[in-house]
């Protein structure tokens, strides 16, 4: 009784010190189904589950955001992740791919890593790298420049720059909750456009994620799971926070609602069919962007390596 208590009230406080954060964009992509995304944030995460997870995202945000030419330059992510347990290497392995696009430059993001799993008590707790590889590129055609004499834009290859990173994560999973923190980006890469002698084009920012989740059953509502989740998100200056609560009925439906602090509010449902989950979030913006709310679309698929064995206590593994 006395850990379930600890387990609350570390939540609760977690809850508590999100309620006073700003919010602003940065570098790394943004999903609202974040409790669904924790293999392309932390390279802990990888393995954990019993089986291959493969998992989609699609995310268009900002519709009807154009520029002054009429061009539409609202974020777009299609993201692809896929890891699985490796017994023989005592952990897990991992791979990431993601395009986002903002406006008239392109992010294509590679992840490859490993994660050394450790079990401690009824816990299991991950330890995970990974490469990152980001080709960062402009479509100078489009692009309508104040100034086209910028030393930044000048030389600029079509194929843009190659920019490698690396990311660390730990990721401690017990049956009914979970805690994470992972840091992104920790070199903060710099590169040049390739021109003799110009102006870094890019540079990476590190980038810190702290995240938990706890499942909560309540006698009155039975087949309920009712998950209070928090997702922090930074860069070292600005910070942001999604605060969730989700609702699943018989591992089978859910709905939840997520409020980003200072930027938008998020409608998520879902269902699940044997080993597929489809989930659809919609984001009503809070803050003064010029446009209306955002579309977000998650696939899961798990592979089950083996025959799932007698249960003998609750647990439920849908964020991993």
């Amino acid at each position: 009784m006395h850990s379930k208590l600890s387990v609350r009230s570390i939540f609760i406080i977690f809850l508590l010190l999100s309620a006073s954060i700003g919010v602003k964009a940065q570098q790394d992509p943004q999903f609202t189904h974040n409790m669904f995304n924790h293999a392309f944030v932390n390279p802990g995460s990888y393995g954990l589950y019993d089986g291959i997870t493969v998992t989609g995202i699609f995310r268009e945000q900002w519709l009807g955001f154009k520029d002054n030419e009429g061009n539409k330059v609202a974020p777009e992510t299609v993201l692809l992740t896929a890891d699985a347990p490796i017994k023989f290497l005592r952990g897990g392995i991992g791979v990431g791919i993601a395009q986002d696009k903002e406006a008239f430059t392109k992010n294509m993001l590679v992840k490859l890593g490993y994660a050394y799993h450790l079990n401690i008590g009824n816990a299991k707790l991950g330890i995970g790298v990974n490469a990152n590889f980001n080709n960062k590129s402009i479509d100078t055609q489009k692009l309508n420049a104040v100034d086209e004499s910028d030393p930044v834009l000048m030389g600029i290859s079509a194929s843009g720059v190659m920019i490698s990173d690396m990311s660390l994560g730990v990721f401690l999973q017990k049956p009914r909750y979970y805690i994470a923190f992972a840091s992104t980006q920790i070199f903060e890469t710099k590169k040049s456009s390739g021109t003799a002698g110009s102006a870094p084009f890019y540079q990476n920012r590190r980038h810190y994620y702290l995240t938990g989740g706890h499942d909560i059953v309540l006698p009155a509502f039975q087949g309920y799971v009712f998950t209070p989740s928090v997702y922090l998100k930074s860069d070292g200056n600005i910070l942001q926070a999604d605060i969730n609560i989700m609702a699943k009925y018989n591992n089978k439906i859910w709905g939840g609602l997520t409020y980003r602090i200072n930027d938008a509010v998020a409608l998520l449902v879902g269902v699940a069919y044997k080993d597929i989950e489809i989930g659809y979030s919609y984001d009503i913006p809070t803050s003064k962007v010029a446009a209306t709310g955002s579309h977000e679309i998650m696939v899961r698929y798990r592979f089950k390596l083996e025959k799932e064995k007698t249960r003998t206590g609750y647990r439920n593994t849908r964020y991993l």
